[in-house]
This record gives structure tokens, C-alpha cells and sequence, in this order.
């Protein structure tokens, strides 16, 4: 095992890592979870501080080291230590490889736990050039157990007395991130608040948390202040907190935002004079709070100095600048409440909202937040009953998409009350107010569920900005992740109250509306992309100019006859609008089809089938999945193999039912060249004469699209003849007298 590679890296003995049994000599059990008693405990510690053994490597790691005083061969590749792969251990007895959740759950405590190295600084080590800038390991040995040992049992001796009114004793309550995230973090025997933490760390905090609330004669609102920084300390001293392999130092609990129970635990020494984690660094942050609320800045991109001012912006070697705008922080009020609900704020008397939104079912803030909130209630609860009485964050209006919470339908839950929060936001607000916010996810479902809500809140879209983002998340973002995973960009979005009616238009108008503005578009565009503004960027201005127009006629753009497009379909249409004006050299489908079928068309454009992989590679970033065909009945999988519906298979299917139900372009074409193969038993002019039958503005198209592109002979033959009985029964209509249809006027 080591915990760095490059100028140093530690190793801790194979003797050490092959573990110990589960009971001393005497037969006494050995302890060491969280749940074991002090004695057992102190046991287990003094075991394992028995048998440890470290070696420093400064320089180059070889592949095999020989420590100098066992003459033990230590490989130290991939195939070495007792970790044969992800969340799995080889038993030191008999070899064989276990997964360590099932062997910890089956215990019904947290895994022991045993310190192994403790990490020191030198400082004439670091003014004499030393590797590692003067840091060094040394074991966690029996003198350094014993001091744990002290605080433990100081520990146990007092948190039942004077310490008993400030350490969380409550249990996890059932939620998503506690219980289904993870494999549920009770199964690793974080059953209780107070498991998160070592007994050393319980009796730090439990002493920091006394001190600031009744020490001195300070004022109730500096020790409030003071709390600031306590709830932060939380997150340096706990059994959440791990070695960043990356950075090469702490990471506190909750670096992304989850509860994943870590291997490399690290605890930081509370009031260590340097290193990042200890209470002053905690102190310092609020120091840095009031400084900046006295003579605020804001951070200026030296890139875009350099395009206002290369001789301003070449004076800086770093990404970005602080700048003092001399505008000191003014007075605010601030309200703790349901975004649903602002019924303390009159009618249209709100010029400005701005919100960040949360992510679908990516976090889920209020179960995240008991990690601070059960400590600071011990406190607060006296102060503010309404606010801290509870034993935990209120969660019945989190607007966020929780399993654990709504099993039955989370996505509809979290949209409806979204579309609550955008309604209460826009009775407000002025007429003339802006309601502006970010919104980032690297998934475009969620993204379009907000919009959706937006736009039936009777919002539109004034125009939408990409933002470079820095939000990742990784390591236990969702069960079988590791690692961090970037969402490239940020999404500012700037609406406006819709004040009138929508004009109802095609979406084949639409799209040339759409195409000539975002080719407006095209010089400024080309010139960011000179700049080096990553094609993501331009992606997300393309689409956001695109859905502005869409969002001034949401509700009322039309793909056929009184069928109004939804925001998801819009998407699709966009993107490939975009992609096709990029790329002219393909002859595209029919541009009057909706979205979906256009999608489906170019996918397979003159092919029979089409391997699981390519298919991803062709969706990715189109907002469209594999399964948005096959619950259309498009298409099926076999072996990782998807292949489209046979057309005469879809007209059987659809033998016998109600042709008013018969409305999408690509099912009116499935059925008509169903209907025309050799000795199909189903007549096409039947469907063309239902009464309840309307033909789609894009069947036509659509079928003379099959009768050139079909994957097969016998489809494009079939596509020819439903061409000529179509073209038929259109000419024998003409006869008749039509009432003109309203969505031709869309047309013009």
C-alpha cells in the first residue's frame, strides 16, 4: 500500500496488512468499530500498533522493494497488497477474495479501525531542500495508541455527563442518500450521527461546541459566528474525511457531496500549528468573511482582460485576478423557508430573482445537510424553536427527485414542485422583472424537466450564457462510480414573465425561423471558437438561442394537426438542426417529420441494423436513448444488436386498433408499407378511408424517404406502392370539398 507516488511514497508492511484475528491470546474479542466498548477496543489498538511497520521510498518507486529488517520482497504493482479490486480484500488466512461490504454488514457494526502511519513537518528539512518539502511518516506505534487510548477513555468518562448536551445521538433517518446510495451506508454501520466520528473526535467536538457556546461574556451573536466555523471543522475531523491521493493532502467529508465510506481516512491534529484541516484553518475563513464584506472583490478571467486589454492582461501569468470594485456589502434580510411558498412578499414587487436550482435526483441537499444540522440544533434549538426544533431538516418540499421519499413517480414529484417555485417566483416579480439562474448536469433529462416546468409556469427564455463549471462529481456520486466525472458547463438562463398569449406556429415554420437566427449567429461564433472556446460552449449558445425562439411559442408550436411539440421533442429537433446545418453534404430526412422520427431516420438511414455501441455513439448528446425508440415500437434489441421494426410486423400489431390513436408520422408509414408487402392480408386504402384516420403533414415525405433510404429490398418496394395508393387517395380527395386547416396558416 502507498499513500503517494512520486518524490516519496510510504509503504506499509505485508506483516502488518495480512490483519490479526478477531481475539487476543486470552481469548478476549478485539474491538475496534464504533460500536465496541473501550476495552475491547484499546485492545485491538495496541494489536495493531504492535505489528506496524512503514518504509519511506524518496525518488522513483522500483517494482519490488526488500525492507532492510525483515528482508521481506515487497512488489509494489497493481497485483500487489491485499486489494484484489474495487471494494473487495483478500483474507490474510486463506487467500480468497471478499467483498467488503457484505463481510462488514454481516457484523452489524462499522469495519474496525487502526491508525497505521501519522504524518510530521520538519522545518529544517524543507529549508535544506529535502524531498517531500519537509514532511515525514512515522508509524502509529504502541506510544501513539496510547494517546489515543487517553482520549478515548476521557472520552467514555464524560459523554454521559458534562459533555451529554452536545454530541448527536439521533439515528440516520431512512433516506437516499443514507440508506440507497452506496449499498446504504447503515450497512457499513453508520447506523447513528455519532458512528461518522472516532471517540477522540467526539470528545474534540463535543469540547469545541461547550466552549463556543459558554465560555467568556461574549456576545450571543459572536459565538454564533463562531459556529461558522465549528460546522466547517465538521467536516475535517470525521471518519468521512480522506487523504486526497490528487492533492496530496486532507479532503473534508462531503468533498462530493455523498456519504461514501472512505479507505484512506485521515484525522487532522485539532489545533496542529500548520497543514490544511485544524480549527484555524476553519477560524481564518470567517476572518476572510468579514474582510470581504467590508471591501468586497470579484474574480475577473485574465483571458478576457486579454481581449479587452492585452497589455492590462499580459501583466498576469495566473487564470484569474482579483479586482476591488469598492462597493461595500449593504444591509440584507434573510428568510428561511419553502421557495413554493413567499407570502411574505406582495404581487409584482420583485425586480430581480435569482435561484441555482437543484439537479433532478443528483443531490439532495437536505439529507446532506443533517451532517452539520444535527450538531448545531444541540445549540440553536433554544434560540430558534421554528427553525432547530426539529430532529432533522425539513424535507417534504425539497424540490429534488428522491426514491426513497416519492418511490412511486420522484421525476413527476420534483417537476411539479418546481413548477410551484418558478409560479410563486413569477407572482412576484414585476412585470418587468428577470428571473435569472444556473443550472449544470451532465444529463440533458433533468435539464429539460426544468425548462418544462419553466415554460408552464409561464416563464420564456430572453437569453441563455454557458459558463465554465466546477462542479464534479465522483467518488460515491452513485452506486459503482469512483472517481471524479466534470460536467463541462454551466448554463445561465435570463426569462421573463410571459405576458401574453403565445402565436400558435408549425414547427416546420419554426425551424427555418430558428436556422436563420442561429446562423446570424455564425461570425460570432466562428470568432469564440478563435478564442478558444471549447465546442461544448458553442453548443450550449446554439441551443439556448435556438430555445428562446421555442419558448415564446411554448405550447402552441405544432408538428401536426392540434399535436403541440414538447420541450424534449423541441431539443431533439434543435440539435439536429444544428448538426445538419454543419454538415450539408448528407441528404437529411424529411424537415417536416417531428423530431423523434427524424432522429430515428438518420440513425438508420439505409441500414438493417446497428450494434448496441454505435447506436450510443450516434445518440450521445442528441437527448435522445435506445429507449425512446423501442417504447415506440421502432425498434428492438437482440445480443447487443438493435434492428428496426419490420414494417409488416407493425401493421399486424396495429391490425384491429382505433386509427384515431394512429397519429405520429413514422406509425402512419409503418402501417401504410406494412400494409403494402406481399400477401399481408391488410388493405392500406382501409386505413387511408377510416373516418377516424388523419394523415400526418409528413406521411408523404416520410414514405417516399423509406421507398430511397429502406434497410431492406422488400421495405423500399412496399414504400413505393404505399407512395402510389397515397398519392391516389390524396388526388381522389381533392374532389371533395376540404375545409382549409388552421395549421397550414402556421405554415406561412
Amino acid at each position: 500500500m502507498h499513500l503517494r507516488r512520486g518524490s516519496l511514497t510510504l509503504l506499509v508492511h505485508p506483516q502488518w496488512l495480512a490483519g490479526s484475528p478477531n481475539q487476543d491470546s486470552s481469548g478476549r474479542p478485539f474491538g475496534g468499530s464504533a460500536q465496541d466498548d473501550v476495552e475491547s477496543t484499546s485492545r485491538w489498538d495496541h494489536e495493531r500498533a504492535r505489528n506496524i511497520r512503514l518504509l519511506e521510498v524518496r525518488g522513483e518507486l522500483p517494482e519490488t522493494v526488500i525492507c532492510p529488517e525483515t528482508k521481506v520482497s515487497i512488489k509494489t504493482g497493481k497485483r500487489s497488497g491485499t486489494v484484489p479490486k474495487n471494494s473487495h480484500y483478500a483474507c490474510a488466512a486463506c487467500g480468497t477474495g471478499q467483498d467488503v461490504l457484505e463481510t462488514i454488514k454481516a457484523t452489524g457494526k462499522t469495519g474496525p479501525m487502526a491508525g497505521y502511519a501519522i504524518q510530521g513537518f520538519d522545518p529544517q528539512t524543507r529549508e535544506n531542500g529535502d524531498a517531500y518539502g519537509g514532511r515525514f511518516f512515522q508509524p502509529f506505534d504502541i506510544r501513539v495508541a496510547a494517546q489515543y487510548d487517553a482520549a478515548m477513555r476521557e472520552w467514555e468518562a464524560r459523554k454521559h455527563s458534562d459533555l451529554l448536551p452536545y454530541w448527536p445521538q439521533s439515528e440516520l433517518p431512512f433516506g437516499f442518500m443514507t440508506h440507497m446510495n452506496n449499498g446504504g451506508i447503515p450497512n457499513h454501520g453508520f447506523t447513528h450521527w455519532w458512528t461518522m466520528f472516532n471517540p477522540r473526535q467526539l470528545l474534540v467536538h463535543a469540547l469545541l461546541l461547550k466552549a463556543v457556546t459558554t465560555v467568556g461574556e461574549h456576545s450571543w451573536e459572536t459565538r454564533e459566528f463562531v459556529l461558522g466555523a465549528f460546522q466547517n471543522f465538521l467536516r475535517n475531523q470525521s471518519m468521512f474525511s480522506f487523504w486526497h491521493m490528487t492533492y496530496d493532502k486532507l479532503a473534508p467529508a462531503l468533498s462530493n457531496s455523498n456519504f461514501h465510506p472512505k479507505s484512506t481516512v485521515v484525522e487532522v491534529g485539532a489545533f496542529s500549528p500548520v497543514g490544511y484541516g485544524p480549527w484555524t484553518s476553519t477560524i481564518e475563513v470567517l476572518g476572510k468573511a468579514q474582510e470581504w464584506a467590508v471591501n468586497p472583490w470579484e474574480v475577473v478571467s485574465v483571458e478576457t482582460l486579454k481581449r479587452t486589454s492585452s497589455a492590462l492582461g499580459s501583466q498576469f501569468s495566473s487564470k484569474s485576478v482579483k479586482v476591488m470594485p469598492g462597493d461595500q456589502l449593504l444591509s440584507a434580510s434573510v428568510s428561511q423557508g419553502s421557495s413554493t411558498d413567499f407570502h411574505e412578499v406582495p404581487d409584482k414587487s420583485i425586480d430581480l430573482v435569482i435561484t441555482d436550482p437543484p439537479f433532478g435526483g443528483l443531490l439532495h441537499y437536505s439529507e446532506l445537510s443533517d451532517f452539520f444540522y444535527v450538531w448545531l440544533r444541540l445549540v440553536l434549538r433554544s434560540k430558534y424553536p421554528e427553525a432547530f426544533g426539529p430532529e432533522f431538516t425539513p424535507k417534504a418540499l425539497e424540490v429534488v427527485s428522491n426514491r426513497a421519499r416519492e418511490p412511486e413517480n420522484p421525476d413527476g414529484f420534483y417537476q411539479r414542485l418546481l413548477t410551484q417555485c418558478w409560479l410563486e417566483a413569477k407572482r412576484i416579480l414585476k412585470p418587468g422583472g428577470i428571473l435569472a439562474f444556473t443550472f449544470h448536469h451532465s444529463e440533458d433529462e433533468p435539464w429539460i424537466a426544468v425548462l418544462e416546468s419553466l415554460f408552464d409556469a409561464g416563464f420564456y427564455l430572453e437569453a441563455t450564457y454557458p459558463i465554465r463549471s466546477d462542479e464534479t462529481h465522483g467518488e460515491g456520486a452513485k452506486p459503482g462510480t469512483f472517481g471524479s466525472q466534470t460536467i463541462e458547463y454551466d448554463i445561465i438562463h435570463v426569462c421573463r414573465k410571459r405576458t401574453e398569449e403565445p402565436t400558435p406556429v408549425s414547427w416546420g415554420r419554426m425551424r427555418r425561423e430558428v436556422l436563420a437566427d442561429v446562423r446570424q449567429l455564425q461570425g460570432m461564433l466562428e470568432n469564440h471558437a478563435k478564442q478558444g472556446l471549447p465546442p461544448a460552449d458553442l453548443q450550449v449558445i446554439r441551443r439556448g438561442k435556438a430555445l428562446e425562439y421555442f419558448s415564446r411559442h411554448y405550447g402552441k408550436v405544432y408538428v401536426d394537426e392540434g399535436r403541440a411539440i414538447s420541450v424534449k421533442e423541441a431539443l431533439v429537433g434543435i440539435i439536429q438542426l444544428i448538426d445538419e446545418d454543419a454538415d450539408k453534404g448528407k441528404e437529411p430526412p424529411p424537415v417536416n417529420a417531428e423530431p423523434m422520427t427524424r432522429q430515428f431516420l438518420r440513425i438508420f438511414d439505409g441500414k438493417s441494423e446497428l450494434a448496441r455501441d454505435q447506436l450510443q455513439k450516434f445518440l450521445r448528446g442528441s437527448v435522445t436513448t435506445p429507449d425512446d425508440f423501442e417504447q415506440r415500437g421502432w425498434c428492438s434489441e437482440k445480443s447487443k444488436v438493435f434492428s428496426p421494426v419490420a414494417p409488416l410486423a407493425f401493421a399486424q400489431e396495429w391490425s384491429g386498433k382505433h386509427r384515431r390513436r394512429l397519429t405520429s408520422d413514422m406509425d402512419q408509414a409503418l402501417v401504410l408499407i406494412g400494409a403494402c408487402f406481399e400477401n399481408s392480408g391488410i388493405n392500406a386504402t382501409d386505413t387511408l378511408k377510416n373516418d377516424n384516420f388523419r394523415p400526418h403533414v409528413a406521411l408523404k415525405p416520410v414514405l417516399e424517404w423509406f421507398q430511397n433510404h429502406g434497410g431492406e429490398r422488400q421495405t423500399r418496394t412496399a414504400a413505393s406502392r404505399a407512395v402510389s395508393i397515397f398519392n391516389a387517395w390524396m388526388a381522389s380527395r381533392k374532389a371533395e370539398q376540404i375545409q382549409g386547416s388552421l395549421f397550414e396558416d402556421y405554415e406561412q
